[in-house]
């Protein structure tokens, strides 16, 4: 879950997680020389000779797209180094990196004080590519010309992002903008200096392409003129490279006569497309991938010297000799066109008022309408002081627009039926709550209003909120119909390498067929690093180039879910553009752009749990009469935790995971806040941070609660003296290391960002001198350190642990309390969770859930419910009345001061069947949930049942349109044994009947009589079982096998715990999950699953590469390892070898998610 998680021993692992103090440093391994693309020189040092000014103008970075090859940093720093007056960052038709440009700037001039170094003027521009008819993916010499504009100042930065929104958008696809030249000299307004390109560049084109000299030279002018005409004679510059080529000199001079007869000046350029000369390689494999051949095939069009690459300003006049005022004249224009970035902040949009009130006003009234509705009309002092200091608060900020933006999204979901709840900060807000934004009361839980609006940051709190999934593109196009396409776009996700993609992509470059890219990438895992590995069947260059490769940007996606809406049009700022997804526009920048630029991002995230809250609360609702919703669901009911305590999780929310369900037995959560600290307890930054163990110690008593210092106590006593938020971090940093609120606000950004281990290292030393100050210094500094670095790598805000705890303690009421309604919703929102359907179903049926197959004539669309023969009226068939030992509070009304669970005994009995209440329901498989039935076709079946039953298979043909594909799936799945026939008969019966459609002319379908065909087995039926909907009802595949399997010693599922630890066992299942955390080090986590249950297996980085082909790719394993039980009673499984175990077709695994 991490950006930048590196790998580490299992005894540096192990040692974080107890929070020991660190061990003697092992020698550091040597690293492969061309592991990595080489570098400018990290800490510049001011040049000997003297700096001959210079200012780059035309610069790419890889911001354009396997067009450039360094990034926006890479460009500055190197631009410093060669003490540069000026660097313009001019990608492709856009401003993707030029919030990272200006980031880059402002660390660039933090970090050079000291060297007497002077960063570059940051200028801001972009290349535009003009006649385009398609997008040039693929396209070895893209066609069309190019016009480089530089912007004039903030006004001419507004005016080229709204122009290049104009052509995104007209050009209907993404790829593809459409530019009209004189509409761009009319937007332009003097605002933009224009520079005449590089070869395709129409002047250049002219002279290139012209028969004969005179007439490319009458054709250049013609180019020249009309751009003074367009855009003023004073604006355009004739630019001039050298790339070491023979016909540069002459080229150049010919521009150079071009621009004096027409009085123009010259501006000497160096195209640049990486940073140093290292990186050429890394830019024309990227140009080979770009243009989808290998890079013996693009090697005519590749330039002859990598010369494309950044120079300092006595390396150009060198270049340049003829004519040396192109070289000085960039400096003046530099200085003239740059500017701040962040001067372009704009303001949030105003939703319509009532008549005479302002934005507060109106916050106001609603918060007190809301606040009776939520806590009656007896509002007591210590409620309504929260909720007046809050607004107090929002006033102060003028922050009031914010909250109605926010309040107006979720009114217009409620109002369609949407189920919703905001998180992030939104938690520790009363205002929030009593708005309907969130369901977490602060106030109840005592949750401090300083989380929500610290003092410390002058921006817009973070409030996301959650959508039910499969209705949030609703909740998307209102915001669009509202605001408008150019005040509102979706916040873009920079798609970066990964090492699937990365290799597949450096042995297409490097030449290697499309077969041996598949041979070498089938077993890599999607996520982590690449290390070079001479042993691998990989070639050594493909890696090499492979991991130049990691991490680069490779294309624009949609951030999955934030928006940004401002008053004046977003596209002024930062360009729009078409995304893939239909009616979606997106934004150039990502989050941490966004968020670096001051625009205000709203995160409107789809959430499976919340739709398949919903649909359970539907089903409960239709089935027993009783209705339910998140505000209703009585709080705090001791079963729920005991559920927990017994890690009874499968399929509730956030606790689905190995480690989550081996840590709930050690936490033993007996409260609210214990389900906050459980959710964040397991996150790379409480992990490396060496948090998990020493809480749990404590929290089970084992350890005193001690503090590193006395400062340390308000800000660690919610969490034993142990940190596990972000909020905590920022707070220890400014408590005990003297941080001011800009550097708070630095750590706080740089938790879970792409770049969040830099960030953080560029205050250690101001974080190790403030906390010398304090008397902090030696082991007890460096583990201070080491903790609030580890949360580079993503560390959980407490307010979103919190919003996450209610949806935590809300699916597991459910499966509480409806399990059957709890199994059909997860199977209705499916894909999501952790486990599949197959292991969300044997779960539910331990707990004794009826599960039946899919049936033509039952069955409906998705999952549902079913009442049981005999079990009574519909309606009624699943109350129960609470037993008196369960203690179950659903039949109580919901309590506003609920009493303390009482502790967990682990040894009394399980009482969760208890407190079911839909005992007398089924769960029927639907019909869509059966391979090659679409939802559309299951929809047919359903429409034509309500007209009565289903004779026959001829008849279900008929009148439900199906073809013999079809009918064969239902057949496969045994779903037409409700008609009178088997799975077999219907097989042989599915062509017949297809024939017999109202489509075809009555009579011509022949009915042949089967033969007598051999009745299936038990294993036949579970394998076609397996293959049609992914579920065996009639037996576990593993259970097929058990007598040959207690032959041979294999302990089952439910007998490991009663194992005596240290022994060697042998356990077998199918997988479940492969997985490996970045902060695992190398070690790779399996869970198997029989016919009694799971067993969890720990795996050495070791045992895995002997066994990887094995462990990797069989669906179902045998593996022989040591028992290891903890205190609490929970086990795992060290393994020492894997062998393969015969399973069905159709059986897969979550793997590496």
């Amino acid at each position: 879950m991490g950006w930048n998680n590196e790998p580490i021993p299992w005894s540096e692992f192990e040692r974080r997680l107890s929070a020991r103090g660190a061990s003697t440093p092992a020698a550091a391994e040597p690293q492969p020389e061309h592991s990595v693309p080489a570098d400018p020189e990290e800490s510049p040092t001011k040049p000997a000779q003297p700096v001959v000014p210079y200012a780059e103008l035309h610069a790419h970075s890889h911001f354009s797209f396997l067009d450039g090859a360094s990034s926006p940093e890479q460009l500055i720093r190197e631009a410093t180094r060669l003490g540069l007056t000026g660097l313009a960052l001019t990608d492709h038709d856009g401003f993707y990196g030029a919030a990272s440009f200006a980031d880059a700037a402002e660390a660039a001039a933090r970090t050079t004080e000291d060297t007497g170094l002077t960063p570059p003027l940051t200028v801001y521009g972009a290349e535009l590519s003009l006649g385009l008819d398609a997008p040039q993916l693929g396209v070895v010499d893209p066609v069309g010309t190019h016009l480089l504009v530089l912007a004039r100042g903030a006004a001419g930065y507004h005016r080229l992002a709204a122009a290049i929104t104009e052509a995104q958008l007209t050009g209907g696809e993404k790829g593809r903008p459409r530019y009209d030249l004189e509409a761009l000299g009319a937007a332009g307004a003097g605002e933009w200096a224009i520079l005449t390109g590089c070869r395709k560049g129409a002047v250049r084109q002219a002279l290139a392409n012209a028969g004969t000299r005179e007439l490319g030279e009458t054709r250049a002018l013609a180019e020249l003129d009309r751009l003074t005409t367009l855009f003023g004679q004073d604006n355009v510059y004739v630019e001039l490279t050298h790339h070491g080529r023979p016909d540069d000199d002459p080229r150049n001079a010919r521009l150079a006569a071009l621009a004096a007869e027409r009085h123009l000046p010259t501006l000497a350029t160096g195209n640049v497309h990486y940073a140093v000369p290292a990186h050429a390689h890394l830019a024309e494999s990227m140009a080979a991938v770009r243009a989808r051949r290998s890079l013996d095939e693009l090697d005519a069009h590749l330039p002859a010297t990598g010369a494309a690459h950044l120079r300092s300003g006595a390396a150009q006049l060198r270049r340049f000799t003829r004519n040396p005022e192109a070289v000085t004249r960039t400096v003046p224009l530099a200085a003239e066109l740059a500017f701040p970035l962040r001067a372009a902040r704009p303001k949030l949009p105003k939703l319509p008022l009532p008549a005479g009130q302002t934005q507060m006003d109106h916050l106001r009234h609603l918060v007190w309408q809301g606040a009776e509705h939520r806590y009656g009309s007896a509002l007591n002092a210590h409620r309504r002081d929260r909720l007046e200091r809050e607004l107090d608060v929002i006033a102060r900020k003028d922050f009031p627009g914010y909250f109605l933006i926010v309040h107006d999204l979720v009114r217009e979901a409620r109002q369609r039926g949407i189920l919703c709840q905001g998180r992030g900060s939104a938690a520790n807000s009363a205002v929030c709550f009593v708005l309907n934004i969130t369901e977490v009361d602060s106030i109840f839980y005592n949750l401090p209003f300083e989380r929500f609006l610290s003092s410390m940051r002058d921006e817009e709190p973070d409030i996301d909120v959650d959508f039910d999934s499969e209705r949030r593109e609703e909740i998307i196009q209102y915001v669009y119909d509202t605001y408008g396409r150019r005040n509102a776009a979706q916040v873009a996700n920079v798609i970066t390498y990964r090492p699937k993609g990365a290799i597949r992509d450096a042995a297409k470059a490097l030449g290697y067929s499309a077969g041996q890219q598949r041979a070498w990438t089938k077993g890599l895992e999607r996520w982590g690093s690449l290390e070079e590995d001479p042993q691998s069947q990989i070639p050594l260059p493909v890696q090499r180039l492979a991991a130049q490769f990691m991490k680069a940007p490779r294309h624009l996606g949609i951030h999955s879910g934030g928006m940004v809406l401002t008053e004046r049009p977003v596209g002024e700022v930062c360009p729009i553009e078409h995304a893939r997804m239909d009616r979606r526009t997106v934004l150039q920048w990502d989050k941490e752009s966004c968020e670096t630029m001051g625009l205000v991002k709203f995160d409107l995230l789809g959430l499976g749990m919340l739709s398949a809250l919903q649909k359970t609360m539907d089903m409960v609702a239709d089935s027993t009469g009783e209705r339910w919703t998140l505000a209703t669901v009585p709080r705090e009911e001791p079963g729920v935790y005991d559920m927990l305590c017994r890690a009874d999780a499968i399929g509730v929310f956030q606790l689905e995971s190995r480690a989550q369900l081996n840590t709930l037995p050690r936490l033993l959560p007996r409260s609210f806040y214990d389900l906050v600290i459980e959710i964040a307890l397991i996150r790379p930054g409480p992990i490396q941070g060496g948090a998990v163990h020493p809480y749990l110690r404590r929290k089970n008593g084992s350890e005193p609660v001690s503090y590193p210092h006395p400062k340390l106590i308000p800000v660690l006593q919610r969490t034993l003296g142990v940190p596990l938020f972000q909020e905590q971090l920022m707070q220890m940093a400014m408590a005990v290391a003297d941080c001011s609120a800009e550097d708070a606000d630095l750590l706080r950004r740089a938790m879970g960002s792409k770049r969040g281990q830099e960030r953080i290292e560029s205050l250690k030393e101001k974080l190790f001198a403030g906390m010398r100050s304090n008397g902090i210094e030696g082991d007890a500094a460096e583990h201070l350190y080491a903790q609030i670095e580890a949360f580079a790598n993503f560390g959980f805000a407490e307010s979103h642990s919190i919003s996450f705890a209610l949806l935590v303690y809300m699916s597991s009421w459910f499966k509480l309390h409806y399990p059957a309604a709890f199994l059909a919703g997860l199977l209705r929102s499916q894909p999501m969770g952790f486990y599949a359907p197959r292991t969300l179903v044997e779960d539910a049926r331990r707990h004794g859930v009826v599960v039946h197959p899919p049936d033509v004539q039952r069955s409906g669309v998705s999952a549902g419910l079913e009442a049981l023969a005999g079990s009574g009226s519909p309606t009624t068939s699943g109350r129960s009345t609470a037993h008196p030992t369960s203690g179950c509070t659903a039949h109580l009304p919901r309590a506003e001061d609920p009493p303390q669970v009482p502790p967990f005994d682990a040894r009394s009995t399980d009482t969760s069947g208890l407190h079911r209440r839909d005992g007398g329901f089924a769960v029927r498989l639907g019909l869509s949930e059966i391979r090659s039935i679409e939802t559309a076709t299951a929809e047919r079946i359903v429409r034509a049942r309500e007209r009565g039953p289903f004779l026959d298979l001829a008849d279900l043909a008929r009148r439900a349109d199906l073809d013999r594909t079809r009918i064969e799936a239902l057949a496969t799945a045994g779903a037409c044994a409700s008609l009178g026939i088997d799975r077999r008969e219907a097989l042989w019966a599915a062509a017949p009947a297809a024939d017999n459609r109202e489509r075809f002319l009555p009579g011509i379908a022949v009915h042949v009589q089967p033969p007598l065909l051999p009745v299936l087995n038990t294993a036949e039926q579970t394998a076609l079982d397996l293959w049609s909907t992914g579920i065996s009802l009639d037996a576990h595949p593993v259970a097929l096998l058990r007598d040959t399997l207690d032959a041979r010693g294999i302990v089952r599922s439910d007998r490991v715990r009663h194992t005596p630890p240290g022994a060697v066992v042998e356990v077998a299942g199918l997988v479940t999950h492969r997985q490996r955390p970045g902060t695992a080090g190398g070690i790779t986590f399996l869970t198997l699953e029989d016919e009694s249950g799971t067993v969890n297996v720990v795996t050495w980085a070791n045992v895995w590469t002997r066994y990887r082909l094995v462990a990797r790719s069989s669906p179902a394993l045998i593996i022989r390892g040591v028992l290891e039980r903890s205190p609490e009673g929970v086990v795992n499984v060290i393994a020492n070898a894997f062998e393969p175990l015969a399973s069905p077709v159709g059986v897969s695994s979550r793997d590496f998610r």
